[in-house]
């Protein structure tokens, strides 16, 4: 069964009318990781804040989006609001956008609690140190009470997915997390995306160009190009056996860049990413 279905999505921009994402169509099932790989302008993440409602003024969309029986297209804001954070989660490519600079981050995340669930400030605070804790995040006090500058891509990627093990959403959607951080950091966050699926049981959109991260995270693929949905499938499936030339092109630049790496490292320049 379905958890969130998307219908006949589409997006266009209203002042000069060029549609972005002519007509998309995918679910999302219970417990499932669904990746969204494309190249830049794809329509990756257009689709994904969509899902939230959360594209530019400028943009319109029209079509189904339905999370657990509800069509969330035709919610008031108001409603939609409470549906953010507590039912859908989204964390952010850049992790210094998805906080108010001039504010502790600790205000943020205790905000962002307290609109959803009615625990007073000390159970807000226990909670968030053990999710903090759990995610590798030494002296979560500390770490509450800096600025969102004074900590590292990795650490606020961190402290999202903290949030998000509190809130535990019905589903995940995570935006090109990785895509600004070290190779080393940005293993260690997709272990925690990994190991944040088994602990709460959330549902997934997870949206990369990296084929190694969709290798590892995802059970299904959806491949945009220009807008449109071109492919979709099995992880194991599309990787392979991909049909449509654009995946093929992008599997097969993931591995021709992995035989570099493995060529440059002194590796055989065959092994599996």
């Amino acid at each position: 069964m379905s958890l969130l279905e998307v219908d006949h999505l589409k997006i266009w921009d209203a002042r000069t009318g060029r549609i972005l994402v002519p007509d998309s169509s995918f679910c999302l099932r219970q417990g499932e990781c669904l990746a969204i790989v494309g190249e830049s302008g794809s329509g990756k993440s257009l689709t994904c804040r969509a899902v939230m409602r959360l594209n530019r003024s400028g943009l319109r969309q029209s079509g189904r989006i339905v999370l657990n029986g509800v069509n969330l297209s035709e919610l008031p804001e108001k409603e939609m609001r409470k549906v953010r954070g507590r039912r859908l989660c989204m964390i952010m490519q850049n992790g210094m956008r998805a906080f108010d600079p001039s504010r502790p981050v600790g205000a943020h995340l205790r905000e962002t609690l307290a609109v959803h669930y009615h625990w007073s400030s000390g159970e807000i605070t226990e909670k968030l140190k053990r999710a903090m804790e759990s995610v590798g995040l030494k002296d979560p006090p500390a770490v509450m009470r800096r600025y969102p500058h004074e900590l590292s891509g990795g650490m606020l990627q961190r402290v999202m997915i903290a949030l998000a093990i509190v809130l535990e959403p019905n589903i995940i959607i995570a935006d090109e997390p990785t895509t600004a951080l070290d190779a080393i950091t940005q293993y260690e966050v997709v272990e925690q995306f990994v190991q944040l699926r088994s602990r709460i049981g959330s549902s997934m959109i997870f949206v990369s160009h990296d084929l190694g991260v969709v290798k590892r995270i995802a059970d299904e693929v959806l491949v945009m190009k220009d807008g449109e949905i071109v492919e979709r499938g099995e992880t194991r499936d599309i990787f392979a056996g991909a049909q449509h030339p654009y995946t093929r092109y992008l599997v097969s630049s993931k591995l021709a860049l992995n035989r570099h790496f493995m060529q440059l490292t002194g590796g055989d320049g065959v092994a599996e990413s």
